[in-house]
């Protein structure tokens, strides 16, 4: 202790003159900045109490920064969850659930026309919330499906405008409510026309006729283009209610925004799907790469803090000859703790199998997959009823139109399930898959069954004959397909929504963790080593 005296008495500051100032310094005003400073930089390199003072300082930076850097982290981490989860997804579900069911509306529609002559009774399923089984007849049931699904898809798009988040979503909204009005006022003209033939088996009746017009019509506002097309200006070109209505990706070809919402109503429900999708898959990108920064940064500021602490616990240990100080050695273990917290945390979430990866590629992605098999599926089985009703009308066109759609449909459909082969991920997902493909495979097999039976010239019923098939026996393997598909998609979503609630009750938890742990550590740390100062 003489000897630390001994050290610090040259370098003391002096006392100070009355007035405030010392004689040395009035004597030497032009220098008075470049000599304090030169007497402080000796008083913290030279004595204890300033060597002391000065690590006390850096660690309650070094606290505070940990507290700004690790909250505004945690911050930025749940706002990305929130973009992903609360702005994206739920727009992406209902433009898929939207195309799920304008399709199946399409498909039943079609089956109003065709199988009209089927008049035995068989279980229909009403979809909804309270989703009943009753006897009917196909038409009948393909009836009370129509009024249902025009319900859902009205409930599907009333979700998705007042969730409108990025720029062309009010566009999209726009057109496919003004697409979806027109579809279902020719629906309803179908049905008007037919209630009025006089012989509903004789597609040569005026009212039959009209009926399969109307049909015709509101096909083409699903699948080629809506009637009803946005105002232009002088120039021709479309005036938009919104600025930067981006691009979308249609069949696999960027469209710009003037063509595609002068587009059918599935083009747009497909660039309203895009628009959303390609925001999400940007926020988790963006995310990714902010998660892999913050990670190596708060890693070096977590081991540098530790390393500090341990370093000025030793070295006060040594000086005051005291192992344990009230101040540093709990803040060195709680730095411990918090350190192991933040890294572990930012570990968890980041890299392609984190719990960010998890949620988007391996469980949304899944789901989002399975919607789009789902959707397909629904293509490709509504294009077998368009199919027939085209030839029970004798509209050669239209016969060729929905022969060549099906067969793409099924191309897509084969990648689709190949694709979510490919992306199993849990081991609930394995029952579906084996069920999907079995049932896909026998639906295919039923459908060549259902042709050979149309082009069987010798039978006068031979539409009525394929129809039976169709409404019948592939109707019910189609629905399990679809049944298998949806158990896929919940085990998949559980998974996500496990996982989404799991992020954000970590992230708000760690957000109050690290703003109040972090500045208490680097006070506990400056205070535990001002105790000391007495020693010297």
């Amino acid at each position: 202790m003489k000897q630390q005296a001994k050290l610090a008495a040259p370098y003391a500051f002096p006392s100070s003159a009355p007035g405030g100032k010392s004689m040395q310094a009035a004597q030497a005003s032009p220098a008075i900045g470049y000599n304090n400073w030169g007497r402080i930089w000796k008083w913290t390199s030279k004595t204890y109490k300033g060597q002391f003072t000065l690590q006390a300082s850096a660690l309650l930076v070094l606290a505070l920064l940990l507290a700004l850097l690790s909250s505004q982290a945690v911050s930025r981490a749940s706002e990305d969850l929130d973009t992903i989860g609360n702005d994206s997804i739920p727009s992406v579900d209902a433009a898929q659930a939207m195309a799920q069911y304008v399709e199946d509306i399409d498909a039943k529609a079609a089956d109003y026309l065709a199988a009209v002559g089927l008049t035995e009774l068989q279980p229909c399923v009403v979809p909804g919330p309270n989703t009943a089984v009753i006897s009917l007849t196909v038409h009948a049931c393909d009836d009370h499906t129509i009024d249902a699904e025009i319900q859902l898809f009205n409930q599907e798009l009333y979700k998705a405008a007042h969730n409108v988040t990025y720029p062309g979503e009010r566009t999209a909204i726009e057109r496919i409510t003004a697409g979806f009005e027109e579809y279902t006022s020719h629906i309803a003209v179908m049905r008007s026309e037919f209630t009025q033939a006089t012989n509903t088996e004789n597609t040569h009746d005026p009212h039959m006729l009209k009926a399969w017009q109307a049909y015709v019509a509101a096909s083409n506002v699903l699948h080629s283009k809506i009637a009803w097309q946005p105002p232009v200006n002088a120039q021709g070109h479309v005036v938009f209610n919104e600025s930067n209505v981006p691009s979308c990706l249609l069949k696999g070809q960027s469209a710009p925004a003037t063509t595609w919402v002068q587009g059918s109503i599935e083009d747009i429900l497909t660039c309203f799907g895009d628009i959303n999708k390609s925001h999400l898959d940007a926020a988790y990108n963006d995310t990714s790469s902010f998660l892999d920064g913050s990670r190596a940064l708060l890693f070096a500021l977590c081991v540098l803090f530790c390393v500090l602490l341990l370093l000025c616990s030793l070295r006060l240990a040594g000086v005051t000859h005291r192992v344990v100080n009230i101040g540093l050695t709990p803040a060195f273990l709680v730095s411990i703790f918090l350190s192991f917290s933040v890294i572990s945390l930012f570990n968890g979430m980041a890299g392609r199998h984190g719990a960010y990866g998890q949620m988007v590629k391996d469980d949304y992605d899944s789901v989002y997959y399975a919607a789009q098999l789902k959707r397909s599926g629904t293509m490709a089985n509504a294009d077998e009823s368009r199919w027939l009703v085209s030839l029970r009308f004798g509209d050669q066109e239209q016969t060729t139109r929905w022969a060549n759609d099906w067969k793409q449909n099924v191309v897509e459909v084969q990648s689709l399930l190949a694709r979510a082969r490919n992306n199993r991920t849990w081991k609930e997902e394995d029952q579906p898959l084996t069920d999907m493909q079995h049932n896909w495979s026998t639906y295919y097999t039923i459908d060549a069954r259902i042709r050979d039976a149309a082009g069987n010239g010798s039978d006068q019923q031979q539409i009525l004959q394929a129809e039976h098939i169709s409404t019948g026996e592939s109707n019910q393997t189609f629905s399990k397909f679809l049944d298998a598909v949806d158990r896929l998609s919940q085990a998949n979503r559980a998974h996500y929504q496990e996982t989404f609630a799991g992020i954000h009750s970590t992230l708000a938890i760690s957000l109050l963790l690290y703003s109040l742990l972090y500045p208490l550590v680097g006070l506990a740390a400056a205070w535990g080593i001002a105790r000391r100062f007495k020693d010297f």
